[in-house]
């Protein structure tokens, strides 16, 4: 499943504020979260082509691996996977990806969001969640070069 990345737009038919969960780089092992998320190796272009509707870091990061003259398919990102406690969405991958790319660090944040069939949004921390979640979607899309 490819998931929705969406840059300011309602993430489910029937949203619930502070259900949104905001993962960045720094964050990757909040309490609760790490029983839904696993990490794991991504390369760079699969990232890329995940991202494809965000132009400006499409751009910064072919730029940047021109000027360090590296290959997108070469380099490898760390990320995280939804667990197969997941029923309807477990393997599938969620920012927020961290890419080693030549002498520079890229991370990539999002605010996470599951929704169930009907559109309404999950917390998802709710005992519930994992097996009501059919999508998701990664919203207001951060990154940052170090």
């Amino acid at each position: 499943m490819r998931p929705s990345t969406l840059n300011g737009a309602v993430p489910c038919k029937h949203s619930n504020p502070g259900f949104g969960l905001t993962l960045a780089s720094a964050a990757f092992l909040a309490l609760g979260i790490t029983a839904a998320l696993a990490p794991g190796s991504i390369p760079l272009d699969e990232v890329m082509e995940q991202l494809k509707d965000n132009g400006k870091l499409i751009d910064e990061i072919k730029g940047e691996l021109k000027k360090q003259n590296l290959n997108a398919e070469k380099v490898v990102c760390i990320g995280r996977r939804l667990r197969n406690q997941w029923v309807n969405l477990g393997g599938a991958r969620a920012i927020p990806y961290n890419c080693t790319v030549g002498s520079r660090t890229l991370e990539i944040g999002v605010e996470l969001h599951l929704c169930d069939a009907a559109g309404k949004e999950l917390d998802m921390e709710a005992p519930d969640a994992p097996a009501q979640a059919t999508e998701y979607k990664q919203l207001n899309l951060t990154w940052k070069w170090s």
